[in-house]
């Protein structure tokens, strides 16, 4: 859910009140024309199957494959992703273990588990999931779509699912929000503008928490990083405003594309004039400062109440909160889970976010303790949650149609 995309390309602009009705049969990915290719941070892999997945949304192969082209890559992929995630989930496994200590000491800690800490952790990651929701909402509604929040918290709540169940999941996920939008009633170009500008502001917010957690940690550690993390978000604040004012970033593409025009293979001159075309239909939206501003702030709330997950957690074990470092453990944490190597970052999480506390002071038996409560709710639960929404968006629309349909027939 947080992550940038880039554009491929659209077709036809959005009307004033994004123009396709709820259930609208509109086809394709969110940039492409045609053949569903859902962009996001990752790509999609030449002769990769074709995934369906709750709602309607695919991330389709690349076309022009024939079937067994398809078949032969798959083989030699699936075998080969599958080798890594076991050797990464293997190697994170022995890595925490000979981090954690005596394992007795582990489950000694959770022995003594406040388990009322917990329902404050499960709270803030719903707040959180709200935060995002509003945020989405309120940029689809600057397009000129009338959505709740309630509306988007089970689209949020399925698609991050789909981000955390699958290696580069991000790329299934915003193809999947992408469905979600359009099965709301947003037009293909306020789609891609709402994803786009979503990710950005998302990146901006977790480059924020990130640099307050530079902030705080120290002078030792703090002059060794303020300066990279202030670039960062500066970096992040720019692409947002980008998205904020996107004739500026229709002319940043022409400028960057005209010098290597010429040597770039043809298909990917298609897809940068797709992409031209695409940002200069959405100039129509221009989100005034404060709402933007709003925005900004929501995508820090959302990764903030994300961060008392982690906080409760250490509680919840018993063990005093690296107040100091805190933030900055939980931002390189982020930063694991986006890596598209296993689902959610997982081995990779644990294992990075327990050597991180304990470089902090914290106990290794009460870093991997807390560690795992954090995961259990920020990872398993929403994940759970998540499939659960996305069958009850899947059955409500079902339902919907079914009576659309009735509604006809009677007519």
């Amino acid at each position: 859910m947080r992550s940038q995309t880039e554009a491929s390309g659209a077709q036809g602009g959005p009307s004033p009140q994004g123009s396709h009705p709820q259930g609208s049969p509109t086809e394709g990915s969110p940039l492409g024309g045609g053949t569903a290719q859902p962009s996001a941070v990752g790509r999609v892999l030449p002769g990769e199957a074709s995934a369906v997945l709750p709602g309607g949304a695919s991330a389709g192969p690349s076309p022009g494959l024939s079937a067994g082209a398809k078949g032969l890559a798959h083989r030699r992929l699936s075998p080969l992703r599958l080798v890594v995630e076991v050797l990464v989930l293997g190697g994170a496994a022995l890595f925490v273990l000979r981090r954690a200590g005596r394992l007795g000491a582990v489950a000694d800690a959770f022995d003594r588990l406040h388990w009322h800490w917990l329902v404050l952790a499960a709270g803030a990651e719903a707040g959180s999931i709200t935060a995002l929701s509003w945020l989405q909402a309120r940029i689809l509604r600057e397009g000129g779509l009338q959505v709740r929040t309630r509306d988007l918290v089970p689209v949020t709540m399925s698609s991050n699912a789909v981000a955390q169940s699958l290696p580069a999941g991000t790329l299934f996920a915003e193809g999947y929000a992408f469905r979600q939008y359009q099965l709301l009633g947003a037009s293909k170009v306020l789609g891609i503008w709402t994803e786009l500008s979503a990710g950005a502001l998302a990146s901006a917010g977790l480059a924020a928490v990130a640099l307050a957690g530079t902030l705080v940690v120290g002078p030792g550690l703090e002059l060794k990083l303020l300066p990279a993390m202030a670039f960062i978000l500066a970096g992040a604040l720019a692409a947002a405003q980008l998205f904020r004012y996107t004739r500026w970033l229709s002319r940043l593409i022409v400028a960057l594309s005209r010098p290597l025009g010429w040597a770039l293979p043809k298909g990917v001159r298609a897809h940068l004039s797709a992409a031209i075309e695409a940002t200069r239909e959405m100039e129509s939206f221009r989100p005034p400062g404060r709402v933007w501003a709003l925005c900004l702030l929501a995508a820090a709330v959302n990764w903030s109440l994300d961060a008392v997950v982690l906080v409760v957690g250490l509680l919840a074990v018993g063990t005093a909160v690296p107040w100091r470092g805190v933030l900055l453990c939980y931002a390189a944490a982020q930063v694991l889970v986006e890596l598209p190597v296993t689902p959610g970052g997982l081995g990779l999480v644990e294992g990075g976010l327990v050597e991180l506390l304990i470089r902090f002071h914290v106990p290794a038996s009460a870093a991997t303790a807390a560690t795992l409560v954090y995961r259990a709710v920020s990872y398993w639960l929403l994940v759970l949650s998540g499939w659960g929404a996305a069958l009850w968006l899947n059955v409500h629309r079902r339902r919907a149609a079914a009576r659309a349909r009735a509604a006809v027939v009677t007519t």
